[in-house]
């Protein structure tokens, strides 16, 4: 679907080959496209747009959400306004997150009057949104202790209108508390409503439970919505990846890119560039994890990129290990990569680290001839 998309002008025929039985789409699918789309509004526009009018897929709060970044991410604020009016109109909400991060670009980029206007948007709905007042309600049941029999008899009580959309609200009110967030999602799940579990509300579940405390519960779910016949979708492995090594869960981190390496909707070659740089920062790189990345990577079929081996040369010598970071650089240079100022200067670090100055020395004047040779 991707490659069909990227490499047509949007067009009737493109419709028809979106169409074909052998292009199965589902939510992931259409979460997966659209993350690839990001730097094409256009395309992506018109692909959601086929989506929520003609697949017979049904719209959902982070399809939207993700559309509205895009536009916002590449200017495009006239197809912005209009996503954000059908999103409204067809009983979806903008979420905070989604509302902090548009915000913050606008006003970066100094769009002031856009960025008023997204705000007070934002804060109407707020105001309007009765969905929103019943979510908090709920919450203030889940959070006032230890899930039990009377907590479940409070909720029967409220006479809950379950949808994916209003689970979604309920979970990210319950995101402090990401246990009892699961306690509430189990329970919905297992309710006599006859209401079921999404890939949507999986995946919300998932980014809620990314943290230290519940860690073992989110790879629960994990398995638990993979027997369900779900995905982990491209824009959840990309937040959880984010709030793992915000917290500092480093070996989860890798894990989590292992898991989505193995499945149909794998992260990106600079997805993986961008690991290995995390892992190759820190102060004593666990090598071991780096090789995991890398061979995970290339157990794709694919083989490593320049900037993959940058990174697990740069782990190579920030640990002081120069033989084998040695036999990297060569390595590179028969997959046809010459070393260059990342090269070197990865080498003039790790060398002075080690207080192996002199050669530190002599590599800096190796990389001036290079350079002078490339000039």
């Amino acid at each position: 679907m991707l490659q069909l998309v990227l490499e047509n002008d949007w067009s009737k025929e493109v419709e028809e080959g979106l169409r074909k039985p052998d292009l199965s789409l589902t939510h992931e699918t259409a979460i997966y496209v659209l993350r690839k789309l990001e730097k094409y509004p256009e395309k992506a526009y018109y692909f959601l747009d086929w989506v929520l009018r003609d697949s017979g897929l049904s719209p959902s709060t982070p399809l939207y959400s993700i559309m509205l970044r895009i536009l916002v991410q590449q200017r495009s604020m006239k197809r912005f306004w209009m996503t954000l009016s059908e999103m409204k109109q067809g009983g979806f909400y903008l979420d905070e997150e989604t509302y902090k991060t548009i915000y913050g670009e606008l006003n970066k980029e100094k769009s002031k009057a856009d960025a008023v206007a997204v705000a007070h948007f934002y804060e109407r709905m707020l105001k309007e949104n009765a969905m929103s007042v019943v979510a908090g309600d709920v919450s203030a049941v889940v959070t006032k202790g230890d899930w039990s029999c009377e907590v479940e008899r409070e909720l029967q009580e409220m006479k809950l209108v379950l949808s994916d959309n209003f689970v979604i609200r309920v979970l990210k009110e319950l995101r402090e508390h990401p246990l009892k967030a699961l306690a509430f999602f189990h329970w919905v799940g297992g309710s006599s409503s006859g209401y079921q579990h999404s890939t949507v509300t999986y995946n919300a579940a998932l980014r809620v439970l990314a943290r230290r405390n519940s860690v073992a519960e989110f790879w629960s779910v994990v398995d638990e919505m993979k027997t369900a016949g779900h995905e982990m979708d491209l824009d959840t492995y990309i937040k959880v990846s984010r709030q793992f090594q915000k917290s500092r869960m480093i070996t989860e981190t890798v894990k989590l890119y292992e898991h989505m390496m193995d499945g149909p909707f794998k992260p990106s070659i600079q997805d993986c560039s961008l690991l290995l740089r995390y892992l190759s920062a820190r102060p004593n790189p666990d090598l071991d994890l780096v090789f995991r990345v890398s061979r995970k990577y290339e157990s794709t079929g694919k083989s490593l990129s320049k900037a993959v081996y940058d990174g697990i040369h740069r782990s190579l010598t920030s640990v002081g290990r120069f033989d084998e970071a040695e036999e990297i650089t060569k390595a590179m240079r028969n997959a046809g990569y010459e070393p260059d100022n990342i090269t070197y200067s990865q080498l003039v670090f790790g060398l002075c680290k080690a207080k192996r100055l002199e050669e530190a020395r002599g590599c800096l004047g190796v990389f001036c001839e290079y350079a002078r040779e490339r000039v």
